[in-house]
């Protein structure tokens, strides 16, 4: 005979906990809201998968994920305050859409010349896990880090267009975010923002003209359907988009489950990666091939370089902007490019964790 006590919140946090009595006794299980901003397609949202099930089966079932995709809990804009106010256990922030109470974390964003998905993960993860600063940042905001994921490279979709030079910016009607989006603007784009889910129609009514997206997300969200023109920037990667949990949450499993999390947390970047690696490659192909093909042209070398060395004049002013908000900016940044060093090297002597020398 089974008898289950009633669901409640504890500690403010939607944390789920139930009872289950039966013959040898009692044990707890535990569910836990995440929510996402994208649907359930790609990658990203596998490997989300992999690691709710590797949680599930690990905690021998004490554990558990209920996910809620496509912002149907929380939209992109509000999880990192509604993660920290108990509104979901579990969610996945976005810098660009929080700037204000996540900058400290916004550095991942910045247009670094290195864009190894592995290597810019592990980078921030071990900022964002390490760094005094960011750590009171995620007290201050009553969140737990978990983990991170990435973009990858900054591409540019458009309906019309390609944009092969700095002139064609001028006048083009961008979704754009963070120093990227900064850079268009310097070169004439009026850059919108706006969240990835509402671009499909934008694009398709003409609202915008281009977006800046990445490979995996514009397979996955389809809009390759509505623009044909795509222009492969292969530039930097948005790396402040990770996953949190709400303290009081967190606080509330026992400690093995708290190790658990915490360490499928770091082994998440590694599957995270290699997904990653090899979703670019698959979704390339997807949105290049087929009846809703798109265009694929390039910048010149000198435009590209032109447009590259712009978005390097924001990392000056991201200093300026950390230290305004009372954070040791020029700490972490100096902190994030020697960690970057650090996997650098680490990949080129020893490889992938999946591909070793």
């Amino acid at each position: 005979m089974k008898r289950h006590l009633k669901t409640m919140a504890l500690l403010g946090g939607s944390l789920l906990s139930v009872m289950a009595f039966g013959p040898g006794g009692a044990s707890a299980q535990t569910a836990l809201s995440w929510v996402d901003g994208n649907p359930n397609r790609g990658a990203r949202a596998e490997t989300y998968e992999w690691f709710a099930d590797e949680l599930a089966k690990q905690s021998n079932g004490e554990v558990k994920v209920d996910f809620h995709w496509a912002g149907a809990l929380l939209k992109w804009s509000a999880t990192t305050v509604g993660v920290g106010s108990g509104s979901a256990d579990v969610g996945t922030i976005v810098a660009a859409y929080n700037p204000k109470e996540l900058t400290g974390y916004s550095i991942g964003d910045l247009p670094l010349a290195n864009s190894d998905i592995w290597v810019g993960m592990r980078a921030i993860y071990e900022l964002a896990t390490t760094h005094p600063a960011l750590q009171k940042m995620w007290d201050d905001l009553n969140l737990v880090y978990l983990t991170n994921v990435t973009t990858g490279a900054v591409q540019l979709l458009c309906k019309n267009t390609h944009v092969e030079t700095t002139d064609d910016l001028k006048g083009l009607k961008i979704r754009a975010v963070g120093p990227y989006g900064q850079a268009f603007s310097d070169f004439g784009a009026n850059v919108v923002r706006m969240e990835q889910p509402k671009v499909y129609s934008a694009l398709d009514s003409g609202v915008v003209d281009c977006n800046m997206n990445y490979m995996t997300a514009i397979d996955a969200l389809k809009q390759n359907e509505v623009a044909k023109k795509l222009t492969r920037l292969d530039w930097g990667q948005n790396l402040a988009f990770g996953v949190v949990m709400n303290k009081n949450s967190f606080n509330n499993l026992t400690p093995e489950q708290q190790k658990l999390v915490r360490d499928l947390s770091s082994e998440f970047i590694d599957v995270h990666a290699k997904a990653s690696i090899e979703a670019y490659d698959k979704s390339f192909k997807a949105i290049t091939e087929g009846a809703d093909a798109v265009e694929v042209a390039k910048m010149t070398p000198e435009a590209q370089a032109k447009l590259e060395a712009q978005g390097m004049k924001y990392f000056d002013s991201w200093v300026e902007r950390a230290n305004d908000a009372g954070l040791p900016g020029q700490d972490i940044f100096d902190t994030y490019l020697k960690l970057v060093a650090k996997y650098e090297e680490i990949r080129d002597t020893k490889g992938y964790p999946w591909a070793p020398k």
